[in-house]
């Protein structure tokens, strides 16, 4: 599979900066298709898709989106901490 969005590139803990100029906090996760990003002591992750990146400049990932117009994961939903088919008490 090739990497399109050339996420290998994208280092964990880098800043990403929604379309509002605000921030969605740092990469936690980079997947083929999104981006796991949140912040420090809060408890909510955002996916931020890779096709929604504008450019990477000055340390940071600029990207199309906001806080609002991302999916929201929490600890108890976030596919990346569950095995198919694992319960999340298990």
């Amino acid at each position: 599979m090739s990497d399109i969005f050339n996420t290998s590139n994208i280092t964990l803990g880098t800043e990403v900066i929604g379309f509002d100029g605000e921030s969605l906090g740092t990469v936690h996760e980079v997947h083929p298709h999104y981006l796991l990003v949140g912040s420090a002591g809060v408890h909510t992750d955002f996916e931020v898709p890779v096709h929604s990146i504008i450019e990477v400049r000055d340390g940071a990932i600029y990207v199309h989106v906001t806080r609002e117009s991302s999916s929201v994961v929490d600890e108890q939903e976030t596919a990346h901490h569950l095995i198919e088919g694992e319960h999340p008490d298990h």
